[in-house]
Formats: C-alpha cells, sequence, structure tokens
C-alpha cells in the first residue's frame, strides 16, 4: 500500500498479507473446528492443543495482532526516521486511514444489534477506547475493532515516542520495556488478569509498537544482505513456532498464569528480527507470487476487520462441510476453500469504495528543515 510520507516496500505489503491470511486462518480453525465438534457457538472451553508444532503455533494464530502492531511501528518510523513529524497531519492521515471502515462495522452492528447500542458504549468504541470494557459489543461486526482502538493510541504516542527514542534508541527502548513490564508486573500483583493484560490493553501491546519503531532504525542503520536476512527471517520465524507451540502446550490463550505479563515482549522480539530479516530478503522480489502477496496485503485491513463477519455468517447459515470427518482438517480446509474466497472478494470491494477514497485525501504529514508542514499529495 502506497503513501504519500513513507518509501513504498513490497516485502511490507508481503508480511501484511501473511498476518492477514494468519487471523482468517486462525479464526476459521477455531470456529469451524468448535461448531463441527459440539454444534454451539464457540467458546474457548475446549481450546485446540494439537501435537503438531505447526498446527499447534496456527491455534494461536493471535499473535498476527502482534505482527500487525510491530509492522506499525516499523513503517511509520522508516517515514520519519530523518523528517520531523507533524502531529495534526499525522492523526489527520492515520483516520482518514482507518476510521471510515471502522465506522461502517460499527453501525452495521448497531443495525444487526440495536438492543445492544447504548450511547456511552457507542461513544467509548468511536473515541478511540473500544478495547476497554464497557464498549459497544456487537458481533461479528465489532470483534476486531478493539486492535484499533489501541492503534489509534498508538497513533496519538508516535509523534512524542518517536522524538524520544531519537535521543538514544537502543537505550530507550530497553528503559521503556523494562518500565512496561514492571508496570504489568504490579498490574498483575495487584490482581489484573495476565492474558487480558498482555493481550486487549495499550499497557502490554505498546512494546510490540516501541520493538517495531526500533527496527525500522536497525533496518536502516544497520542493513543486511539479502542473504543474511534471509537467515534471519528464517530464524526467527522456527523461534516464532516453537515459541507459539509451546505457549499452546501451556494452555493457550485462554491459560492466565503470570508469565503471560511477559509475553508481547517476547513476541514482539522476534517478528520485529522476522520483519527486518524478511524485507532484506523479499523487498526486490518479483515474479506473481510477489505480486499476489503484495495485492493481498494492499486489502488487509479489510481482510482483518471484515473475515470474522464472513466466518460467522458461513456459521449462521449452515454452510459448513466435512469431507474428511476430521474436525481440524475440515475446518482448514473451509477456511481455504470458503471462507478465504468469500473474504477476499468482501475486502476487494471494502477497499474499492470505502478505504481508497478517504485513502486518496491523505497529505503529507513531515515538516521540512524550517520547521513548515509540507502539504498536498505525493
Amino acid at each position: 500500500m502506497r503513501s504519500p510520507n513513507i518509501r513504498y516496500f513490497p516485502a511490507v505489503d508481503h508480511l501484511r498479507a501473511y498476518a492477514a491470511l494468519l487471523i482468517v486462518f486462525y479464526h476459521g480453525l477455531h470456529l469451524f473446528s468448535y461448531d463441527a465438534r459440539f454444534h454451539r457457538e464457540f467458546g474457548i472451553d475446549a481450546w485446540l492443543q494439537p501435537a503438531n508444532p505447526l498446527l499447534a503455533a496456527l491455534a494461536e494464530g493471535h499473535t498476527a495482532v502482534a505482527l500487525f502492531m510491530v509492522l506499525s511501528g516499523f513503517i511509520l518510523t522508516y517515514g520519519a526516521l530523518d523528517r520531523a513529524v507533524d502531529a495534526w497531519g499525522f492523526i489527520r492521515n492515520r483516520l482518514l486511514r482507518t476510521y471510515p471502515l471502522f465506522l461502517l462495522l460499527v453501525f452495521g452492528g448497531i443495525a444487526a444489534f440495536p438492543d445492544r447500542f447504548t450511547l456511552a458504549g457507542f461513544a467509548q468504541t468511536v473515541f478511540g477506547l473500544g478495547n476497554l470494557s464497557g464498549a459497544l459489543v456487537a458481533p461479528p461486526f465489532t470483534s476486531m475493532l478493539w486492535t484499533i482502538a489501541i492503534e489509534w493510541q498508538y497513533y496519538l504516542l508516535f509523534p512524542l515516542l518517536l522524538a524520544v527514542l531519537k535521543t538514544g534508541w537502543l537505550r530507550q527502548l530497553a528503559g521503556m520495556l523494562a518500565v512496561l513490564l514492571l508496570f504489568r508486573a504490579a498490574a498483575v500483583f495487584f490482581g489484573a488478569d495476565a492474558r487480558d493484560l498482555g493481550y486487549l490493553t495499550i499497557l502490554g501491546r505498546l512494546d510490540q509498537f516501541l520493538v517495531g519503531m526500533c527496527a525500522a532504525w536497525l533496518f536502516r542503520t544497520r542493513p543486511l544482505s539479502r542473504r543474511r536476512g534471509a537467515a534471519l527471517a528464517a530464524g526467527a520465524l522456527v523461534v516464532a513456532v516453537a515459541g507459539l507451540a509451546a505457549f499452546n502446550a501451556a494452555g493457550g490463550w485462554p491459560a492466565s498464569p503470570a508469565w503471560k505479563a511477559a509475553w508481547p515482549t517476547f513476541e514482539a522480539l522476534f517478528w520485529a528480527a522476522f520483519v527486518i530479516g524478511y524485507v532484506e530478503a523479499a523487498n526486490a522480489a518479483t515474479g506473481a507470487w510477489s505480486w499476489l502477496l503484495a495485492r493481498i496485503g494492499e486489502v488487509s485491513y479489510s481482510i482483518y476487520l471484515v473475515h470474522f463477519v464472513v466466518i460467522w455468517a458461513l456459521l449462521r447459515a449452515g454452510l459448513g462441510f466435512a469431507p474428511s470427518g476430521r474436525p481440524v482438517v475440515d475446518a482448514l480446509l473451509e477456511t481455504a476453500l470458503v471462507a478465504l474466497p468469500i473474504t477476499l472478494a468482501v475486502a476487494s470491494l471494502t477497499y474499492r469504495f470505502v478505504e481508497l477514497p478517504f485513502l486518496r485525501l491523505r497529505g503529507h504529514y513531515h515538516r521540512d528543515p524550517a520547521g513548515t508542514s509540507t502539504q498536498g499529495m505525493g
């Protein structure tokens, strides 16, 4: 996806595609297999814990959110390493990027479930606090909106975080991560749920944005060869799969041991290494596979927000199928052959007619050396 403020990296769109596809298969795996096993609405009472490490990692595919968070920090920072950021112009651009489709889903949820509407919940959701208790809850339309709230909270902090990190990238990052870990540990000590703290709040997720920001600086100042980038990406992916498989074996997402307060930091580090290595290795890639991934990455925001609606609609309509009679296998087949193609079609439509018209309104938000903000597209 091209921006008037940031150099275009095809490999970043690849990574967006990977994250979007991972979240689709993660939800498809759980929801379709649960329906096949229990014939009722999904619950976390029978979390999948496959023996196969790749399937176990897929069962913890919520990690795609962490990859998206790291990517946000990476790409926004890369475009601002040598320039100052006009905060209002930046916020305006980010709202044009995220708000139109977000609002469409909010009003879709209200239309489908008018009895769940409250003015306080609506206001909390549309003003960027939808990840907190009391927000509008109207699944499947609002099921993914909590992550957008955290993104908006990042955006408000980004110009300040950038200014602070520029005073000493690694030193400031280490200090900020230590503070975040300390405060999460204190919150858990005083009764917070470690899972929800790390998963649903900016106190838990800020590590990932910060590490992504620092990854952009490392990418710029310590470039790797394509070969070393590929090796770094492969090694990071192995660590990610092993870590997620261990996470799954320890109870998976539903469990709430205290150590989960540190999990977001671990996720941030292996995804940041993967991002740096993959962009170094694949940014110059050509061929149909690169083009296809870039196109999927271009519509990844729509994929992320609408896929849950598609999966729930298929479940509600009873359109599941079980050719093998094995719930996990059938869930993956239904995701790949039914849910994903429909999601891609719907996402292409919402991108073209909801996202793109507003994306074209974005302008420059960097300041020139004299301190004035440049305007217009380019």
